[in-house]
């Protein structure tokens, strides 16, 4: 006797009932599972579908016009558990071929016997459902008709699994490491594009979905036998976002099945992301409740719960920091139970803060990621179609692309995304011609320019669109940090105007989609771009960006520093808020763009200068009262000294002194950390390591001249400090006040503040460095010329830091791509720093050093000290200048000038001798 099991969505009911009547009909003797006649009253669904499946000789999946219902996927899972075990057991979907209805998101959906009709209810349609019960059914000769291989710039699930090709090695290289060492978890490492969440979820989770190997090779291994129950796993998806607690808790508490308007839900959300954050509770903890909570569902508790960490780059660019510790730690405990497996992608390029990161990276197995070989991107692009019956329209149509992704592959990570959302074109252009035949002119595929064809062609369309397609871009959904490209940012509802969100939906949309809008489970609608290529590919987008990369970078810093100050306890937010400089930054960037700032960014530097105001009327009083006393006795006791000594002296003591490191402090430095010692207005000091370099350049660089040899070998013994910026005109105009530094030093009229201080002769240099001395009690010199170019070659041998090419918008010349080339001076620290941590080094101004010059460097030292000597008529400039070629901004260029040379491109920067 056949035993059927009708899977339905119950909106589709009149259909479902009319195939169960004619099935009862031409099977008198079968009997049927139909939800409205099979379940009772008040009995557990789950264990009565399971019971139900189990017994069934053939299970029949209907999609019909409402598409997929909500426990139709649960039944199929149940059925095709049982498939696994059992290859016969006949699954068969039955679509309904009308306009609109597709094939639903499955996984193995293809492996089925497919009945494609107009009426399922039918006399035909039953014997063909008759025939496939007994083993005779075979799919539909045209699938493609009905569903599409290809995701676009989407990441592949589980559901794409059929289509799945080209990482069988991965694949199995992941399942191994899980099967070896269930106390790690591996982290899937590669560039973005690569095809990491791909890998994951439609080759990993999927074949522990079917507890065998998706699409597997004739030389596939066994299944682990480890993994003999893992369909049963649950499975967990999360991507950190700004609260990885939250993320980690909520796919948990999805699980509880509360209604959503049941006040139970948001309590105990809340209270198991406060257990977690404050260490009241433990992954463990976690595991249990949600085992407690299946149990009063009525629902067998799963061996193994599964969590795969999407983008794990999020906790290192966008999760609070506090959180970001805790979940590291929560997850590195929770793989000691045996209940708790865990995996992760992560991006090639934060592997390093993946290092420092040391709960996860100790308990981390690295699976590298490469791109896909000329080989794999043949069956990437090959194998899904000819499983679907469709064809390309020459036999080396799909050897050609493949070829041609490889090449893009070799200079571009993104290559792979852009290859899917090329053949989804091309899908949804046969499907419209009915044809099934992939049609495209090898001589027009441009795999990389893709997405910019789309925006082009938007633009075309819409050209008085690009003034605010540009603010959308630019400064709604990219993130820049310093000397980094630029990366997207995820932009919520509530940062639009409503003609934004408009625009924000239409290129989210066909045929534009370079954009993606999202509405997560109790969050807020957010956009993003489909994919960072377009940052890279557009050129347009590529200038936008670069002329507000400065207030991007800084706004990229402010939104870290909030959301800190967000998550810090109530009685550490006072100290979160913005003080001094950055302070400052912030009340000119806000005075200029808050329109491109949140509404939390401006609370945040609104609080800050609030705080600022507080500070500084208490400060004035004080100091008011200590200059009067101090000026008071100081008189009283040296009487001869002047009135600007005095003032000197007051300053020191109340300004200086206290921010002055203690030997313990100061023995304390390492390498990379800093320190300022005074209260503002003075250089911020950076701690570069001892080591070695070999100094001048060598024959082959473009530009070199004959002071620049021979190359010649220098050794640090010690670390040393160096100022982070060229001396700004903040901290000249200090010295001015209370010192005795020239106040003929003239802004040019480029401003005072934050500008490097310019028009200074040597001698003033080493003046400021004197004066500074004395206010600190310490040794404040300039640079020699060794270690201005060890600091500024920060270990690198290249011409330049970034490398041979001056590139663009590196640094300020004519001819570095800026926008105050030829110009003028920017604004310290407007570039990306170099590996020690020191801004401006190539570039902006010159800066004096401490050696006489020297016409080549036979017998210069090799300790790294000063080369000085008799005949000092002469003293040297590096760094190069702002309206300078940019073949002067080497790190091996030497400019040599008078002590008494007065110029607008001439500044300076200051060391510090470090105690031993």
């Amino acid at each position: 006797m056949r035993r059927w099991f009708l899977s339905y969505n119950s909106q589709d009911f009149e259909l479902a009932q009319a195939l169960e009547a004619e099935l009862a009909r031409t099977d008198p003797g079968g009997s049927i599972f139909f939800a409205p006649k099979s379940l009772r009253p008040g009995a557990y669904w789950m264990p009565a579908l399971a019971n139900d499946i189990a017994e069934a000789t053939a299970f029949v999946l209907m999609v019909g016009e409402k598409g997929l219902g909500p426990w139709q996927a649960t039944e199929y899972y149940e059925a095709y558990g049982r498939r696994v075990k059992e290859p016969g057991f006949p699954l068969i979907l039955l679509l309904l071929d009308r306009a609109g209805v597709s094939a639903p998101g499955l996984p193995f959906l293809r492996q089925l016997h497919w009945i494609v009709t107009a009426e399922p209810a039918s006399a035909t349609s039953v014997a063909q459902l008759m025939d496939a019960a007994a083993g005779g059914g075979a799919p539909a000769g045209e699938l493609w008709r009905h569903t599409a291989p290809y995701r676009g710039l989407a990441a592949m699930t589980e559901s794409d699994a059929d289509f799945f090709f080209g990482r069988g090695r991965e694949t199995a290289e992941v399942i191994g490491a899980l099967a070896a060492a269930p106390d790690r978890f591996p982290v899937l490492l590669g560039n973005s594009g690569v095809g990491k969440s791909s890998l994951a979820q439609a080759g990993v989770l999927a074949a522990l979905m079917r507890q065998d190997w998706i699409n597997p090779a004739e030389d596939s291994a066994a299944w682990p036998q480890v993994f003999h129950d893992s369909r049963r796993w649950c499975l967990l998806r999360l991507k950190p976002g700004t609260e990885p607690i939250r993320a980690l808790v909520e796919p948990f508490i999805r699980l509880w099945q509360f209604d959503p308007t049941d006040p139970r839900f948001a309590t105990r959300q809340a209270e198991w992301i406060n257990g977690l954050v404050e260490g009241g509770n433990t992954l463990r903890d976690l595991l249990k409740a949600t085992e407690g909570r299946l149990e009063e569902l009525g629902q067998p508790k799963p061996p193994v719960f599964f969590i795969y960490v999407d983008q794990g780059e999020e906790l290192y660019v966008r999760a609070e920091e506090r959180q970001r510790r805790r979940f590291s730690q929560l997850v590195a405990e929770g793989l000691g139970d045996p209940r708790l497996r865990a995996m992760m992608s992560l991006r090639a390029d934060f592997f390093g803060e993946l290092q420092k990161d040391e709960p996860l990276y100790a308990a981390h197995r690295l699976v590298s990621i490469p791109p896909l070989r000329e080989g794999e991107l043949r069956a990437v692009v090959s194998r899904p179609a000819a499983l679907l019956g469709a064809r390309f329209e020459t036999e080396t149509l799909a050897d050609y692309i493949a070829g041609r992704t490889a090449e893009e592959s070799v200079t571009d990570a993104g290559a792979l995304p852009l290859l899917s959302y090329l053949l989804d074109d091309m899908w949804t252009q046969m499907v419209r011609r009915g044809d099934g035949m992939l049609r495209l002119p090898a001589q027009a595929i441009e795999l990389g320019r893709v997405l910019v064809e789309r925006a082009d062609a938007f633009l075309a369309r819409h050209p008085r669109s690009e003034d605010e397609l540009r603010r959308v871009l630019t400064l709604k959904l990219a993130t820049v940090r310093e000397g980094e490209e630029p990366t997207r940012r995820r932009a919520l509802r509530s940062e639009f105007t409503e003609a934004q969100w408009r625009l924000v939906s239409e290129l989210a949309d066909h045929p534009n989609r370079l954009l993606v809008t999202a509405a997560p489970e109790g969050g807020e609608t957010y956009a993003e771009v489909a994919h960072e290529a377009i940052f890279r590919r557009w050129d347009r987008l590529r200038d936008w960006i670069a002329a507000e990369r400065e207030f991007l970078a800084w706004r990229a810093g402010l939104e870290a520093v909030c959301r800190g100050w967000k998550a810090a306890p109530d009685a550490s937010k006072h100290d979160a808020l913005l003080m001094g400089a950055p302070l400052t930054q912030a009340q000119s960037w806000l005075g200029r763009r808050a329109e491109d700032l949140s509404a939390a960014d401006r609370d945040f530097i609104a609080a800050s200068m609030e705080r600022e105001a507080r500070t500084r009327r208490r400060a004035r009083r004080v100091q008011l009262l200590v200059y009067g006393l101090l000026v008071g006795v100081i008189a009283g006791l040296v009487g001869w000294m002047n009135e600007q000594s005095l003032k000197e002296y007051a300053y020191m003591l109340a300004q200086v002194r206290p921010h002055v490191l203690d030997a313990a402090a100061e023995r304390a430095l390492k390498p990379g950390d800093s320190f300022k010692e005074c209260a503002e207005d003075c250089p911020e000091m950076v701690v570069i390591p001892a080591g070695e370099f070999t100094m001048g350049s060598p024959a082959s660089e473009q530009g070199r001249g004959d002071d620049e040899e021979p190359q010649h070998r220098v050794v640090f013994a010690k670390p040393l400090a160096v100022a982070r910026f060229a001396v700004t005109f903040g901290d000249w105009d200090a010295c001015v006040a209370y010192g005795d530094c020239d106040p003929r030093a003239s802004d040019g009229g480029y401003g005072r503040g934050r500008q490097p201080v310019i028009n200074v002769t040597w001698d003033d240099a080493r003046q400021y460095a004197a004066w500074l001395s004395r206010m600190t009690g310490k040794p404040y010199r300039l640079l020699s010329e060794a270690e201005f170019e060890y600091a500024a070659r920060a270990g690198t041998l290249t011409a330049y830091p970034w490398g041979d090419e001056i590139g663009k918008n590196n640094a300020n010349c004519a001819g570095c791509g800026s926008k105050w080339d030829n110009r003028q001076p920017a604004p310290v620290g407007s570039f990306a720093l170099n590996p020690f941590g020191l801004y401006d080094m190539h570039g902006n101004v010159f800066q004096w050093v401490e050696d006489c010059y020297h016409a080549s460097y036979k017998g210069a030292p090799s300790d790294g000290s000063a080369w000085t000597g008799v005949d000092c008529t002469h003293r040297v400039a590096r760094g190069g200048q702002w309206d300078g070629n940019p073949r002067d901004l080497r790190s091996a260029f030497r400019y040599n000038l008078t002590p008494d040379d007065r110029d607008s491109v001439l500044g300076f920067r200051i060391a510090r001798t470090l105690a031993p």
